[in-house]
């Protein structure tokens, strides 16, 4: 069904509940060991290590969402996840990406299931890689590290919630590389737009959106900045199309998918769909 082995790891973030075998994992390779490598290691040498460092993080981290996708199938445990939910009280000004903060404050607690725990400093750890990343490397390019590495880091970034004051200071750098690497607009502008809900601000593109509560219903599930005529000429700027033909998508079925495209269902989705048009 898929055309590459890149596409059938991508395809993972269309189905949450698919498990990654651990047969699959690229052999171990630390970002700390990368970064604290010798001086004379060769500049492709130091890529190629980056980029399998990149992919097995992402391996590693869409085997831990779908572990925490089939865990939730248990009632008793998806009743206290929510409880965390209500404790945490994100909620209040972020109802759509608070997993980490949730499982964060579950794990503290003695009697947490071993495999949140395991999660929380999984995620701890791996947003901190992130950060060394970019800060070593500078944003891991398309050039330098290949398609797939690239693509990865950006679900990656995506990811890393719990710090999201330094998510939005690499803003411009985003833009920058959304220009020069010909991203998908809409990682772009659903980037733009996660940044802004989980710091409690209203969205820019209109990007978090999908299927409301009953069938043949859909809309955005986050207020827009100002209207939908002004987020539609921003999203026609950077080549998206309007919001009201992305809700009709969800109104005749579609699935959310990565970063919350509509998808309609049986369509293919490949790491290409990273770098192309929407």
């Amino acid at each position: 069904m898929f055309s590459s082995p890149a596409a059938k790891k991508l395809a993972v973030l269309l189905l949450a509940a698919l498990a990654i075998s651990s047969a699959n994992a690229l052999p171990p390779v630390r970002v700390e060991q990368i970064l604290s490598a010798p001086p004379d290691i060769s500049k492709t040498t130091h890529n190629e290590a980056l980029a399998r460092a990149i992919i097995q993080l992402f391996n590693e981290d869409q085997a831990f969402l779908a572990d925490l996708e089939k865990a939730k199938l248990d009632p008793a445990f998806q009743q206290t996840q929510k409880s965390y939910v209500e404790r945490s009280g994100v909620q209040d000004h972020n109802p759509n990406f608070y997993d980490s903060a949730v499982y964060a404050l579950w794990a503290r607690m003695p009697d947490a299931p071993e495999l949140v725990q395991r999660y929380a400093r999984f995620r701890k750890s791996t947003d901190a890689h992130v950060q060394s990343i970019v800060a070593g490397d500078g944003w891991p390019r398309r050039v330098a590290v290949g398609d797939e590495a690239a693509a990865d880091f950006f679900f990656l970034f995506g990811h890393a919630d719990d710090d999201n004051a330094w998510r939005v200071s690499q803003l411009p750098t985003i833009k920058r590389v959304f220009r020069e690497d010909h991203l998908n607009p809409r990682l772009y502008a659903h980037m733009c737009d996660r940044l802004a809900n989980v710091a409690g601000k209203p969205q820019i593109y209109g990007s978090v959106m999908g299927p409301g509560a009953t069938p043949g219903t859909a809309k955005l599930y986050w207020p827009l900045i100002d209207n939908m005529a002004a987020a539609d000429d921003r999203r026609a700027q950077i080549g998206l199309p309007s919001i009201e033909d992305d809700l009709e998508r969800f109104r005749q079925g579609a699935n959310i998918g990565p970063y919350m495209t509509p998808i309609t269902k049986g369509k293919d989705w490949s790491i290409a769909d990273v770098y192309g048009a929407p």
